[in-house]
């Protein structure tokens, strides 16, 4: 089960990686024709042409892509199935599990308490959190965290974690005690602040802050600091096994067979990756993403501070693209958004093996830029 690592990383080398209501993509966006439009026929022509190309080879059951510009009407590119049982064709109006795009709502929480004055950047995560006998964290800063520059040991890369789950049938729940109890039985990779690695430790350390700071869940905290004040009410917190109906099936193909597993326990992704949402409101929060929207300008700053040239605070950067990757068992997600052209980009395949959102990705943005 290493790929649910190696989807971040592949992402990240690769450099590849998302409102309106979804049931009115048809109609123009706000009522307005765009003077110069983006998304003319010729290029849906090279869009669709592109998903042709791609599913072909693409290990999924299916692929669902939302395109937006603003005053022009959404493309709405859809492949294969979204239920293999029934042959249920992939619905822009479904749930789905949308991984670790939930690590730019905990970052977006994190800077908003510390506009709040409640959480200090540049003070040590053991500050905040002593019982929790973090490896070098007296020298791991809050920020390190959110850039993911701690050093500390990434959790999903031990597989015992993944023969653990796989073995009681994925049903187990997973506390985030458990999941650092995991990455603190290793080693750091490096030295806090001397290198940068994809570590979704960082993010879980990031959710049990919020909780200490406020008093409250991780999954309250963001619904008010986050989901009330952009209206985001068809997202929520995946804490528990089955998602709201309707939803995409999601497939998992890493033992030898294809599996749904849409209802595996996904108690493991905590901050780094339980939540749940659809395409009406992820096309909000893209664009809300890369504003930067809720954050003063001084957190502005802090959240497109890049590391590398591509993460910032619990967010990625792919040349103009903003926004972040997401994969979870059943589920491999890009959700991008370019602010110079104002162009939205939410990508979904229903398998998580293989990354295959990646292919589709890069066709699309090659033919977009």
């Amino acid at each position: 089960m290493k790929q649910i690592n190696q989807l971040f990383f592949g992402f990240m080398t690769l450099f590849l990686f998302s409102g309106l209501l979804l049931s009115s993509c048809k109609k123009e966006a706000v009522g307005v024709q765009a003077s110069n439009p983006q998304l003319t026929a010729s290029v849906k022509a090279r869009l669709e042409a592109a998903a042709d190309s791609v599913f072909k080879t693409a290990y999924t059951p299916g692929m669902i892509a939302i395109i937006s510009a603003d005053g022009e009407e959404d493309i709405i590119i859809k492949r294969g199935v979204g239920n293999l049982a029934t042959g249920e064709p992939m619905s822009e109006n479904s749930f789905w599990r949308i991984a670790s795009n939930t690590k730019t709502y905990t970052g977006a929480a994190v800077l908003i308490l510390a506009d709040e004055g409640k959480i200090v950047l540049d003070s040590s995560i053991s500050y905040y959190l002593p019982a929790y006998n973090i490896p070098r964290g007296k020298s791991i800063t809050v920020r390190m965290l959110g850039n993911m520059t701690s050093g500390l040991f990434n959790y999903t890369d031990d597989q015992g974690l993944w023969e653990r789950m796989h073995a009681d049938n994925h049903v187990t729940t997973y506390p985030p005690d458990s999941m650092l109890a995991i990455a603190f039985q290793h080693p750091n990779n490096f030295d806090p602040g001397k290198s940068y690695e994809y570590c979704n430790t960082n993010t879980v350390l990031l959710g049990l802050l919020m909780e200490k700071i406020t008093g409250q869940p991780a999954r309250v905290v963001i619904e008010e600091k986050l989901l009330k004040p952009l209206k985001l009410t068809n997202t929520y917190w995946g804490g528990s096994f089955f998602l709201q109906t309707p939803y995409i099936h999601g497939y998992n193909g890493d033992y030898g067979q294809i599996l749904d597993a849409s209802n595996w326990n996904p108690s493991w992704g905590y901050t780094a990756g339980a939540m749940i949402s659809n395409f009406t409101d992820m096309k909000v929060w893209a664009r809300a993403v890369a504003e930067g929207s809720l954050l003063s300008d001084k957190m502005k700053q802090e959240r497109f501070k890049w590391i590398g040239d591509h993460y910032g605070f619990c967010v990625m950067k792919a040349g103009s693209w903003i926004g972040h990757p997401g994969s979870i068992t059943g589920y491999n997600s890009h959700v991008l958004y370019q602010p110079a052209k104002k162009l939205t980009l939410i990508i979904l395949t229903n398998m998580d093996t293989g990354s295959p959102v990646e292919a589709f990705s890069e066709a699309f943005r090659t033919i977009l830029n």
